[in-house]
């Protein structure tokens, strides 16, 4: 024994010889956690395993460090089928002392074995489970639980307590006797099972009174319903009703009546009782195949739920599958990054053909017609739907293309509008507009293009754009002169009077603009796709 102050070696003396703490009343109570322990364990022997945990947990209470009685409890709790209250305490044990404990062959043998450990953890869910419906009332569902439990783990205490609890609950007392016997036969001396016991052997001895017309007696014991008793001094005189006082009879004679009474007493009270017994039997028998069939339509309800989800899960992949294969899906937008990529490479200077197909590839969501009308967002790509590599491959090419097609339509336009040829000169300025959404440039040759064309109505509404969204570019003064020259005649009286909410007009002109120019990009878009050469909104 060691001093509990500075851990030396204790002698007799009352006192620790090294720091000089007074120990007498630590001996006492390390005598009391060792006889604690030592009765544990003799309870263990004699299989008194709830006994057993008690003086063990004693123990424990003044010992904490008591590495034996910890790695008894465990045994004691592993054979009561109680597998993770076992496993905790040589966790404890483990941690207590790390080196030579024999904690560690115990969890060894068995986390070798997983198919075991794993019915230990399905026994214990299940069991869980029973405790569930037992709660809720569902006494039934809960049987057919506890016996699955039992076939799993023959050795869990708690699970024949429950089963023969419920067995005395639905008055079933013969099976909850012989439940409760298997209980007993692995904890001896466990206190809430053999009053379970008492209780069902009472319930026997009260069904089987019922059925034989005896009633009890006040003082103990029974009687037939069919006596009248009285006292004589200190005995009890039971004489049938209507009883004949007989003389004296030949002995021959008894004898004979005897035999017929026996006969008849055999063949109206005892072939009865073994027909009874044997009635009960099979019916015993039918409940418990009805609890299998229970038991397994369960089960096959429980399976084809299952096949249902799967059957679900299964049709929701074949739709993704399909969103990924077929038009539009994401094994075309592979196909358009790739054929954007190729022309790349072969034609750099194709500047218009690259962007074509980068144009063809949605930046949102996977639905083929989801696509986003917001000119300020286009070219950006949902990292939710593209991997990093596609991103990166599609960012790459628009960063290097985007401005010289941006570029080579504007230089066609103008040319197209300087030879007269406004609709060409249209429609090549609104695609660079479309990939150059602030190009001021771009935006001043569509609206002289419109004013040329004699689209009076777009003409205003570029030169309305440039004047409010590109106050600082070099053709801001000449889109302003444009429109106070009346740029559109036709609308001239349609714009708002010079007064104090001359802004807020401005913002309506600017809002009109904004949703006309998304509609002509909407147009661009099938006009790369191939819908023809003709612009919306152009004639």
């Amino acid at each position: 024994m060691r001093c509990f102050n500075c851990g030396a070696e204790l002698t007799i003396n009352p006192f620790c010889t090294n720091c000089g703490a007074d120990i007498r009343e630590y001996r006492r109570v390390m005598w009391a956690s060792n006889q604690y322990y030592n009765d544990g364990l003799t309870k263990a022997k004699v299989r008194d395993l709830s006994g057993a945990v008690v003086s063990l947990r004693a123990c424990l209470k003044l010992n904490r460090a008591n590495i034996e009685a910890r790695n008894l409890l465990g045994l004691v709790y592993f054979e009561m089928g109680e597998a993770v209250a076992a496993f905790a305490e040589w966790v404890v044990s483990k941690n207590l002392k790390p080196d030579k404990n024999i904690a560690d062959d115990f969890m060894e043998t068995i986390q070798s074995n997983p198919s075991r450990l794993d019915t230990i953890n399905h026994s214990i869910k299940k069991y869980n489970q029973a405790l569930a419906y037992a709660r809720q009332g569902s006494l039934d569902l809960s049987v057919i639980q506890l016996k699955k439990v039992l076939q799993m783990n023959p050795n869990l205490v708690v699970a024949y307590e429950l089963l023969g609890l419920l067995y005395l609950q639905a008055e079933e007392f013969s099976r909850a006797k012989r439940i409760l016997n298997q209980a007993l036969r692995i904890d001896r001396n466990n206190t809430r099972v053999l009053y379970y016991l008492k209780e069902a052997e009472e319930g026997i001895a009260q069904k089987y009174a019922e059925s034989s017309g005896f009633r009890k007696k006040r003082g103990g014991g029974s009687i037939n319903a069919d006596a009248i008793t009285y006292t004589s001094g200190n005995e009890t005189i039971i004489q049938p009703v209507n009883s004949i006082e007989r003389g004296g009879s030949p002995a021959l004679l008894n004898i004979f009546i005897g035999v017929l009474i026996g006969s008849l007493l055999m063949l109206f009270l005892v072939l009865p009782a073994r027909i009874r017994s044997a009635s009960s039997k099979m019916n015993d028998e039918i409940k418990e195949v009805s609890d299998d069939l229970t038991n397994k339509n369960a089960d096959i309800e429980e399976q084809q739920k299952t096949i249902e989800s799967l059957q679900a899960e299964n049709n929701e992949l074949k739709g993704s599958l399909g969103d990924l294969a077929g038009e539009s899906g994401m094994a075309e937008r592979y196909d358009h990054l790739a054929e954007a990529a190729l022309n790349y490479l072969k034609n750099p200077d194709d500047v218009t053909g690259t962007e074509m197909y980068l144009k063809l590839i949605p930046t949102g969501s996977a639905s083929a017609n989801a696509i986003s009308l917001d000119l300020q967002n286009i070219g950006g790509l949902d990292p939710a739907i593209y991997s990093q590599a596609f991103r990166d491959l599609y960012s790459y090419l628009d960063s290097d293309v985007s401005s010289r097609a941006a570029r080579t339509y504007i230089d066609r336009g103008r040319k197209e509008l300087e030879e007269h040829q406004y609709q060409s000169a249209i429609a090549d300025l609104l695609k660079a507009t479309e990939i150059a959404p602030l190009d001021d440039e771009a935006w001043f040759y569509l609206a002289e293009s419109y004013k040329a064309a004699g689209d009076t109505v777009h003409a205003t509404q570029a030169y309305s754009k440039i004047v409010n969204e590109m106050a600082d570019s070099v053709y801001a003064e000449k889109a302003r002169t444009n429109l106070s020259n009346g740029a559109a005649a036709d609308n001239t009286e349609q714009e708002p009077a010079e007064n104090d909410n001359g802004n807020e007009a401005q913002d309506n002109t600017a809002q009109v603009s904004n949703e006309e120019l998304i509609a002509q990009a909407l147009a661009m878009q099938a006009l790369q796709a191939g819908a023809g050469d003709t612009v919306p909104g152009a004639e």
